[in-house]
Protein backbone atom coordinates (compact mmCIF):
# COMPACT_ATOMS: atom_id res chain seq x y z
CA UNK A 1 0.00 0.00 0.00
CA UNK A 2 1.42 3.07 -0.97
CA UNK A 3 2.45 5.93 1.85
CA UNK A 4 -0.20 8.53 1.02
CA UNK A 5 -3.19 5.50 0.73
CA UNK A 6 -1.88 4.50 4.22
CA UNK A 7 -2.28 8.18 5.78
CA UNK A 8 -6.17 8.35 4.20
CA UNK A 9 -6.98 4.83 5.68
CA UNK A 10 -5.46 5.98 9.19
CA UNK A 11 -7.25 9.28 9.17
CA UNK A 12 -10.54 7.83 8.11
CA UNK A 13 -10.51 5.56 11.36
CA UNK A 14 -9.56 8.39 13.82
CA UNK A 15 -12.56 10.43 12.49
CA UNK A 16 -14.67 7.61 12.93
CA UNK A 17 -13.32 6.76 16.49
CA UNK A 18 -13.81 10.23 17.30
CA UNK A 19 -17.11 10.47 16.45
CA UNK A 20 -17.96 7.13 17.89
CA UNK A 21 -16.55 8.57 21.22
CA UNK A 22 -17.62 12.07 20.78
CA UNK A 23 -21.97 12.15 21.78
CA UNK A 24 -24.24 14.72 19.54
CA UNK A 25 -24.38 17.68 21.51
CA UNK A 26 -27.33 19.01 19.46
CA UNK A 27 -31.26 17.56 19.36
CA UNK A 28 -34.04 19.32 17.89
CA UNK A 29 -37.76 18.87 17.47
CA UNK A 30 -40.50 20.80 17.11
CA UNK A 31 -43.40 21.85 19.77
CA UNK A 32 -45.95 23.74 20.30
CA UNK A 33 -45.62 26.30 23.25
CA UNK A 34 -47.92 28.88 26.00
CA UNK A 35 -45.93 29.85 28.55
CA UNK A 36 -45.63 33.09 30.49
CA UNK A 37 -42.81 35.71 29.23
CA UNK A 38 -40.89 36.72 31.56
CA UNK A 39 -37.97 38.90 29.75
CA UNK A 40 -37.85 40.53 26.38
CA UNK A 41 -34.77 41.89 24.62
CA UNK A 42 -34.74 43.23 20.78
CA UNK A 43 -31.00 43.47 19.47
CA UNK A 44 -29.32 43.77 16.28
CA UNK A 45 -27.78 40.27 15.11
CA UNK A 46 -24.06 40.30 13.21
CA UNK A 47 -25.77 40.98 9.96
CA UNK A 48 -27.93 44.28 11.31
CA UNK A 49 -31.23 42.26 11.59
CA UNK A 50 -33.54 42.69 14.15
CA UNK A 51 -33.97 39.64 16.75
CA UNK A 52 -36.29 39.35 19.83
CA UNK A 53 -35.04 37.19 23.03
CA UNK A 54 -37.99 36.25 24.58
CA UNK A 55 -37.62 34.67 28.38
CA UNK A 56 -40.26 31.91 28.94
CA UNK A 57 -41.09 30.00 32.14
CA UNK A 58 -41.62 26.45 31.95
CA UNK A 59 -42.12 24.11 35.17
CA UNK A 60 -39.83 21.13 35.94
CA UNK A 61 -40.13 18.38 38.38
CA UNK A 62 -37.18 16.25 39.90
CA UNK A 63 -37.24 14.29 42.67
CA UNK A 64 -40.67 15.97 43.60
CA UNK A 65 -39.60 19.33 43.58
CA UNK A 66 -41.06 21.45 41.62
CA UNK A 67 -39.26 24.64 40.40
CA UNK A 68 -39.42 27.26 37.22
CA UNK A 69 -36.55 27.61 34.22
CA UNK A 70 -35.91 30.74 31.79
CA UNK A 71 -36.22 29.35 28.87
CA UNK A 72 -34.69 31.44 26.08
CA UNK A 73 -37.03 31.96 22.83
CA UNK A 74 -35.69 33.50 19.81
CA UNK A 75 -37.41 35.23 16.75
CA UNK A 76 -35.72 36.14 13.37
CA UNK A 77 -37.34 37.24 10.20
CA UNK A 78 -41.02 38.23 10.08
CA UNK A 79 -41.03 36.55 13.67
CA UNK A 80 -39.22 39.05 14.81
CA UNK A 81 -41.53 41.58 13.79
CA UNK A 82 -44.44 40.05 15.29
CA UNK A 83 -42.63 38.86 18.65
CA UNK A 84 -41.65 43.02 19.37
CA UNK A 85 -45.50 43.53 19.93
CA UNK A 86 -45.54 40.71 22.84
CA UNK A 87 -45.12 42.12 26.37
CA UNK A 88 -43.35 41.08 29.25
CA UNK A 89 -46.33 39.27 31.34
CA UNK A 90 -48.76 38.07 28.26
CA UNK A 91 -48.26 34.15 27.12
CA UNK A 92 -46.25 33.06 24.09
CA UNK A 93 -48.00 30.96 21.86
CA UNK A 94 -46.12 29.46 19.29
CA UNK A 95 -44.74 26.52 17.23
CA UNK A 96 -40.97 26.24 18.30
CA UNK A 97 -37.63 24.40 17.53
CA UNK A 98 -36.71 23.01 21.00
CA UNK A 99 -32.88 22.91 20.63
CA UNK A 100 -30.36 21.50 23.27
CA UNK A 101 -27.02 22.02 23.99
CA UNK A 102 -24.46 21.40 26.69
CA UNK A 103 -27.51 20.96 29.20
CA UNK A 104 -29.71 24.10 27.72
CA UNK A 105 -32.57 24.25 26.43
CA UNK A 106 -33.61 27.15 23.92
CA UNK A 107 -36.13 27.52 21.43
CA UNK A 108 -36.33 28.70 18.10
CA UNK A 109 -39.76 30.64 16.73
CA UNK A 110 -40.82 29.12 13.89
CA UNK A 111 -44.60 30.56 14.00
CA UNK A 112 -46.67 32.64 16.65
CA UNK A 113 -50.23 31.31 17.13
Amino acid sequence: MKTSMKWAVTLAVMAAMLFMVMPPTAFAAEKVIDLQVTGKTVALDRNGAEYVRLIVNESRKIQGVEYEVGIPAMAFGTSAETAKTIEVGQNLKAIVNEREFNGRQSYTILKLL
